[in-house]
């Protein structure tokens, strides 16, 4: 399977060839130190960029929303009918709808768990893509 160069995800992103929510969805865990250094290429082609970590205590509610691109990473340490997942769903909803772009890191585990049960909230919510690694693309 080819991978995507992330500048021409980012461009597909913003052409709106994605649902403005995607699944980045890899071999491996995704760490802070990835999603960082994701981060900082990001800044090359949005105006702003935050993260959301999931696997941190605390509430979604300290996380600001209203930058451009949001990287979400930390889902696996989530049940899919936790309060925080249901949070982040219905965050990243909004933010879709209000034109925001977000990405969500994960692995492929974490992925069938959360996106593949038609009874669990991030069912068919957004497009997915595969990529071996997140450390190909930084």
């Amino acid at each position: 399977m080819n991978s995507v160069p992330l500048t021409r995800l980012f461009e597909l992103m913003q052409a709106g060839v994605y649902s403005g929510c995607l699944a980045v969805i890899t071999d491996e865990v995704p760490t802070e130190e990835m999603i960082s250094s994701l981060s900082g290429k990001a800044r090359q082609h949005y105006r702003t960029v935050n993260l959301w970590n999931l696997s941190s205590e605390g509430s979604l509610n300290a996380f600001p929303v209203d930058a451009e691109l949001i990287l979400v990473f930390g889902l696996e340490r989530q049940l899919p009918d936790s309060p925080v997942t249901y949070q982040a769903r219905t965050k990243l909803d909004v933010r879709r709808n209000s034109g925001l772009f977000s990405m969500i890191c994960l692995d492929e585990a974490s992925f069938r768990c959360h996106f593949s049960n038609s009874e669990e909230p991030f069912y068919n919510f957004c497009d997915s893509i595969y990529q071996k690694s997140i450390s190909d693309w930084i």
